[in-house]
């Protein structure tokens, strides 16, 4: 059984490695349209991934290619950073169930505040105006980070199981053989 799972693990080192490449790109493509405006994986990949660098990497050139640079796009840049600052923060996977959205409605606040910023008058009107009218993009924002992020979490969850039930059947195995 030793010898089986070195195997695998042998065979899973080079796809790891692949892992988050690949992860970036999908995300990355997901930015083109297929999904309903502010409704990515990007917020759940720079919380989950860790990987800033990666993670900038995947924003700026969608937002170089894509033309998503504007006057007020360090502050959404700083809205993304707090996904990754709250991934780094949320170590236990209760942690995370909390700070995934309240990253979310950070993003939210703080992309919004450059909007306001940039786009509106100096004024509470102005200021309510913008983040009312943003209130259906934090919408999509805060739905695809919950379906992406907490779907990442089932799966690392099931893996997670699967590979304990698998630990512990070659232990039962062997102790009915001892028995026997």
């Amino acid at each position: 059984m030793k010898k089986l799972n070195s195997q695998i693990s042998s065979i899973l080192k080079p796809t790891a490695a692949f892992l988050k490449p690949t992860t970036a790109l999908l995300v990355y493509i997901s930015r083109f349209g297929f999904l309903p405006p502010n409704m990515s994986p990007l917020g759940s990949f720079g919380f989950f991934g860790q990987n800033i660098f990666l993670y900038f990497f995947t924003i700026i050139s969608f937002d170089y290619f894509k033309g998503g640079f504007y006057s007020g796009f360090l502050f959404t840049y700083l809205g993304f950073f707090s996904y990754w600052l709250f991934g780094k923060i949320a170590k236990t996977q209760k942690l995370q169930v909390f700070l995934l959205p309240f990253a979310s409605f950070t993003f939210f606040l703080i992309s919004n505040l450059g909007v306001w910023w940039y786009s509106y008058p100096h004024t509470l009107s102005g200021l309510l105006a913008c983040y009312t009218l943003a209130i259906p993009f934090y919408r999509n924002t805060l739905i695809g980070d919950l379906v992406f992020g907490y779907g990442f979490l089932s799966v690392r969850y099931f893996i997670k199981m699967f590979s304990l039930r698998q630990q512990i059947k070659p232990r039962a195995e062997s102790t009915q053989e001892i028995y026997s």
